[in-house]
């Protein structure tokens, strides 16, 4: 099969690499995998690295016109068979392209924001051949918007357990941390739903009771850096440390006593489930999607939703307790591992794409 992914954001997160994980695995089964995303965007260079083809154009709402055409030129000079498409500016100028030219449509839904109710908004979601939930969370979502079940299916993103192997070296030593200070903290992506905020506020009762650090990694500017650093209190904020994007990542998740996840608004959270898969201790918003896959007390431990306190209690009995902190991590790995795997979602992607093709 040859297969178009059409992706709209310039930065890297959960979507991008799900993207890049599948193409990866269905071009290694033999098929051909193209990509189309906005210039200059992290996908785009991991893409070419990865050996896939790729086309980098203007993904913005200005050029809707000149990427249809370009879109279409894509499919007909590679002889594409299927176009999936998965935020919303690709969304329309990957859909009408595929519409267009009579090629099948696969539509991804990888978040949880709330979808309009126009005609233009239901035009969208009826053109697809197959709507592609990466989670119950969404697939319920999209249920409720009034998509029929015949066009709805659940796969669920993954984690590559072969990059994500437990046994990796952290980095504690390129770090300078001392290897019995404790370190909490996550490698989301800074946007307001992931609720960095609420485990700063956290930290000024945690890093008071506990002496501990609070690690970020990811993409995010030094406006916005020093905006969030408010959160914190004086004395507390040198044991604040936020060291960028990485590509190193199972080495920074290895580095955490306990991972947090405080988002309030999730799709799925690829970030939870690879600190789950490295065997780290989590401690997680209480919210549907991740009651979904994380047993409180056996894999990892809730707190309330957007509440300071909360977190701090929470990962306050983590840190005071490492056989508990052991034994949550030994679960949450074999709990990641039997769920989430890289396998599993391949072979049902594939079987998906089979399916969607030979349909009349």
């Amino acid at each position: 099969m040859n297969i178009l992914h059409t992706e709209t954001l310039k930065k890297w997160g959960g979507q991008q690499n799900r993207v890049l994980m599948e193409s990866i695995g269905l071009q290694q089964r033999g098929h051909r995998i193209v990509i189309a995303c906005h210039r200059g965007s992290v996908l785009a260079g991991k893409a070419k690295a990865a050996g896939l083809r790729v086309y980098e154009m203007n993904m913005s709402k200005r050029f809707y016109v000149p990427n249809i055409l370009k879109l279409i030129r894509v499919i007909k000079t590679d002889k594409i068979d299927i176009v999936s498409t998965h935020s919303s500016v690709d969304s329309w100028t990957g859909g009408i392209a595929a519409k267009l030219t009579n090629t099948k449509l696969v539509r991804f839904r990888h978040n949880l924001y709330t979808i309009r109710r126009g005609p233009l908004a239901k035009f969208i979601y009826a053109i697809p051949d197959k709507i592609i939930a990466i989670s119950p969370v969404i697939k319920d979502l999209l249920t409720r918007y009034g998509i029929n079940d015949d066009k709805l299916l659940t796969i669920c993103s993954s984690v590559d357990i072969k990059r994500f192997d437990a046994g990796v070296e952290d980095i504690r030593k390129e770090m300078n941390l001392p290897e019995d200070v404790l370190v909490i903290g996550n490698t989301s992506s800074f946007v307001e739903a992931k609720g960095q905020e609420y485990l700063m506020q956290a930290f000024n009762i945690i890093g008071r009771t506990v002496p501990c650090i609070l690690l970020f990694a990811g993409r995010v500017s030094d406006e916005k850096k020093n905006r969030m650093i408010i959160h914190i209190d004086n004395d507390l904020r040198d044991r604040v440390m936020f060291i960028g994007h990485r590509d190193d990542i199972p080495r920074v998740v290895k580095v955490f006593d306990v991972f947090v996840f405080a988002s309030w608004v999730e799709g799925l959270g690829t970030s939870l489930i690879e600190a789950m898969t490295m065997g780290r201790t989590v401690a997680v918003s209480d919210i549907p999607t991740f009651r979904d896959f994380v047993e409180d007390g056996n894999t990892g431990l809730f707190f309330k939703v957007k509440d300071p306190k909360a977190i701090a209690e929470k990962v306050i009995s983590l840190l005071k307790d490492k056989q508990m902190r052991e034994r949550l991590g030994r679960n949450a790995r074999a709990a990641a591992l039997e769920r989430f795997s890289y396998d599993r979602m391949t072979d049902r992607t594939e079987a998906m794409y089979r399916e969607v093709l030979n349909a009349s």
